[in-house]
């Protein structure tokens, strides 16, 4: 992608860290990160280091579905890393367990160069009229698709709806042998099952119209989910294989969508941005076979997400002043400029000087138009989290055959009733 980001903000942001060189005396201090652009992530810190030779900084990786649980338990026991890199929706759940700092004790020592009203979505960091943490990215899904594989199949026009995608699928098996629509089966199932859902109209938790909440979704809707997406392995439309799979940047997936073994999926921007880095790579000077488009409808227009990735700070923490110094060069234009390319920023000022690569529209017309927030699965006090974890081996249990589709679909409405009742 190419970014140009205004001159003013690259500039306060090396200001920035040319003021901090020699600020302290040596202090280690931890970003944990869970994301792929691990070696682009140290060579940040490498930089943050050379214009801070008091700070040095471990980089801990893990992955994200280990990240929320991990931290939390370490939190609770007063260790684990300073700054820590967490899911939007996660931020209000650390801050209730007492896990993270309110921004009120970290801006003493900086603030951003435009402000926190510059961010997105900050809303979602508040908690008790306090924020804790500081957006970092947005993104959201979108469906990729392979150009030529299309073509093969005689395929002239991106399906619109749930049905057109089977059968679009059902036609690029039967004309070229290929894959059409194939997706990670295991714990991200959580995020086209949720797409399903409310273009569906239904939402597993919503407001009750009374400061309360209850289920938004029947038992038969989640089974008609949870049999539309188990048809495409039941009928050989998309490989067995895809139960194991547990990321979207998984080499299997991605390996069919590069070698043109499979037309159509869905991902996040970050994931496609690989994809297509891969491809240029791999193919130097061939034309990209690729462009995106916006999620499927059901009843109701297509929805995704509005997602991201947020940064806090550890509330056991022993460098707070250094640990917030970080945080805010992590947040700065450079980083996205250099080092962190896969990724949108969460804040306005950057948003609004990206260009887009003619093959990200359908991400960037989703983002712009087709979002929503998780809303009250985060307000409910459920927590995204227990619900992803929860959803996901329901329909794992439901696509792999162990359980009928109505049994887990019952099943799993009855355990989020309980959850809500806690």
């Amino acid at each position: 992608m190419n970014r140009r980001f205004g001159t003013g903000l690259m500039v306060s942001a090396v200001a920035l860290l040319m003021g901090m060189s020699n600020a302290w005396a040596d202090a280690t201090i931890s970003l944990r990160f869970n994301d792929s652009e691990r070696k682009e992530m140290r060579a940040a810190l490498d930089e943050f280091e050379a214009a801070n030779p008091g700070i040095k900084v471990e980089l801990q990786t893990i992955a994200w579905k280990d990240s929320r649980d991990q931290f939390l338990r370490e939190a609770a026991v007063g260790q684990g890393p300073d700054v820590v890199h967490i899911a939007f929706v996660w931020t209000q759940e650390m801050a209730e367990a007492g896990a993270v700092l309110p921004l009120d004790e970290l801006t003493q020592y900086g603030e951003f160069a435009n402000g926190f009203d510059d961010f997105i979505a900050t809303d979602l960091t508040m908690y008790d009229g306090k924020a804790y943490g500081v957006p970092w990215t947005a993104d959201t899904w979108a469906v990729v698709y392979r150009t030529d594989v299309l073509e093969e199949a005689g395929i002239e026009a991106l399906p619109k709806s749930w049905t057109d995608l089977r059968k679009v699928s059902e036609t690029i098996k039967e004309k070229t042998g290929k894959t059409g629509f194939a997706f990670a089966a295991a714990n991200q199932m959580w995020f086209p099952v949720n797409y399903y859902i409310w273009s569906n109209g239904g939402n597993f938790i919503e407001s009750d119209g009374e400061g309360g909440f209850q289920v938004g979704v029947t038992e038969d809707q989640v089974a008609n989910a949870m049999n539309y997406f188990k048809g495409y392995i039941d009928d050989g439309l998309a490989p067995r294989s895809i139960l194991s799979i547990d990321q979207p940047h998984d080499p299997a997936l991605l390996q069919a969508l590069l070698e043109g073994n499979q037309a159509i999926a869905m991902m996040p921007t970050n994931t496609y941005r690989q994809l297509l880095s891969a491809y240029e790579e791999t193919y130097s000077g061939e034309p990209v076979p690729f462009t995106s488009g916006i999620l499927m409808e059901g009843t109701e227009g297509p929805k995704t997400h509005l997602g991201g990735r947020t940064l806090v700070v550890n509330s056991n923490t022993e460098y707070p002043e250094e640990s917030w110094k970080l945080l805010q060069y992590l947040a700065s234009a450079p980083l996205f400029e250099k080092y962190y390319t896969n990724q949108f920023p969460a804040q306005k000022s950057l948003l609004d000087q990206i260009e887009y690569r003619k093959e990200e529209t359908g991400f960037s017309t989703q983002l712009a138009n087709n979002t929503r927030t998780w809303g009250a699965y985060a307000e409910s006090g459920v927590g995204v989290g227990p619900l992803w974890n929860l959803t996901s081996r329901s329909f794992g249990t439901a696509l792999s055959g162990q359980t009928p589709p109505e049994d887990a679909a019952e099943e799993l409405i009855a355990e989020i009733n309980r959850m809500l009742e806690k």
